[in-house]
């Protein structure tokens, strides 16, 4: 891809997660005014720059993108998560003009503990329109997957940049236009690995590299205001990445850029500390649940069975992504990249685990109502580095 191209993909995406997140930080201090009506306004005219300047460039992901929005205009909001949680706090930010209103702790059944970020960019909709409604809001959530996916296609040959888009399509599914925020922290959690992989573990020069740490800053702060799952699948981003170096002994060669990307965690962390001042918890995932549940259920066989059989066994997804990653890594083996992805897998596998097993709900029930959505972060990490790892073979084939 040419340089400009690149630089044009880059800056693009930096002002959209930075309108994103400047978005939530006016609401967050009460700015529901003209400022924020411009923000909104700014990202749009940013996503209209980003279509017209260079029309041909970016051709299949503009496409792409424009129908998958056309398919969100047209769908009612339905699904009990889009409808009693997500919308339901970006309908409270909107009537209360408030990012804090759920200090009340009212309908503790919404995750109140959830950040706030994406639920705060779809109040903001309604709020440019000025009255609430469902469809309009609801296309928030189909906006947040642009920045990571302009990012991403400097990155990725065109023809398997196509592959990428049939694989999101393929992984995330109705997410992409119906409000699913899962879909979103896949896609994030994604790019954010990809990112690190590139910063910490690839050749890069100097300038690229600036660059990238920075993008990479703004999309932590994102993955990690998106949900709870985000928070966790960052931090154990971080773990991956600190115990590779360790074990390579390059830690302290490294340490700069990790404290600088450390500091993407303070708004995470701010947001804890209100949920904690104001008696907000997560009812399904507690210290007490992990000495009562986990501990009854680690050593249960049956337990274990059915983890496997709802997250892997049982979907096709699971089955199709691991087959995909073991064909993908035969043709062509890059020891690092495995590593760094397997241990990405292997991490989040035992994470699910233990928050399975600390489950209040019977197990069965809660892994066949929940499974398909978390599953869709470890198979898009599958898919996507295995795409990756055939890209690289392209690469060194033609250099």
């Amino acid at each position: 891809m040419p340089v400009e191209l690149k630089q044009f993909n880059y800056k693009i995406s930096i002002v959209l997660l930075l309108l994103i997140l400047n978005n939530y930080l006016l609401i967050s201090i009460g700015f529901f005014n003209i400022t924020l009506k411009i923000n909104i306004i700014l990202f749009f005219l940013t996503v209209a720059y980003f279509y017209l300047k260079n029309f041909k460039n970016n051709l299949t992901l503009k496409i792409y993108f424009l129908l998958i929005l056309l398919i969100c205009l047209g769908t009612t909001a339905k699904g009990w998560d889009l409808r009693s949680l997500y919308l339901f706090h970006a309908k409270r930010i909107f009537f209360d003009q408030s990012l804090y209103s759920v200090a009340d702790n009212y309908a503790a059944f919404s995750h109140n503990d959830y950040p706030l970020l994406f639920h705060s960019f779809s109040a903001s909709f309604a709020f440019l329109s000025g009255y609430w409604h469902e469809v309009f809001p609801k296309s928030a959530y189909t906006f947040v997957y642009l920045p990571p996916l302009i990012f991403l296609s400097s990155y990725i040959s065109n023809k398997k940049y196509m592959i990428l888009l049939s694989l999101l399509i393929f992984f995330i599914g109705t997410h992409l236009f119906l409000g699913g925020i899962d879909g979103a922290v896949a896609l994030y959690f994604v790019t954010i690995g990809y990112c690190f992989f590139k910063i910490f573990f690839s050749r890069i020069n100097e300038n690229d590299r600036n660059s990238l740490i920075f993008i990479t800053f703004l999309l932590c702060i994102t993955l990690s205001l998106i949900k709870n799952e985000g928070f966790a699948l960052l931090i154990l981003l971080f773990f991956t990445t600190i115990f590779i170096k360790l074990l390579e002994k390059k830690i302290f060669t490294d340490s700069k850029k990790l404290i600088i990307l450390f500091f993407s965690f303070i708004p995470i962390i701010l947001w804890k500390v209100f949920c904690y001042k104001n008696g907000i918890t997560n009812t399904d995932f507690t210290i007490e649940l992990i000495r009562e549940n986990l501990v009854n259920r680690i050593l249960v066989l049956d337990s274990y069975i059915l983890f496997f059989k709802y997250l892997v066994l049982s979907n096709e997804k699971a089955i199709i992504a691991l087959l995909f990653f073991i064909t993908s890594f035969y043709l062509n083996f890059n020891k690092k990249l495995f590593f760094f992805v397997m241990l990405l897998f292997f991490s989040y596998l035992a994470l699910l685990l233990i928050v399975y097993f600390s489950t209040p709900y019977e197990l069965a029930y809660h892994l066949e109502t929940s499974a398909n959505r978390v599953l869709k972060s470890f198979t898009f990490l599958l898919a996507f580095f295995s795409l990756y790892n055939l890209n690289i073979k392209s690469l060194e084939e033609t250099s």
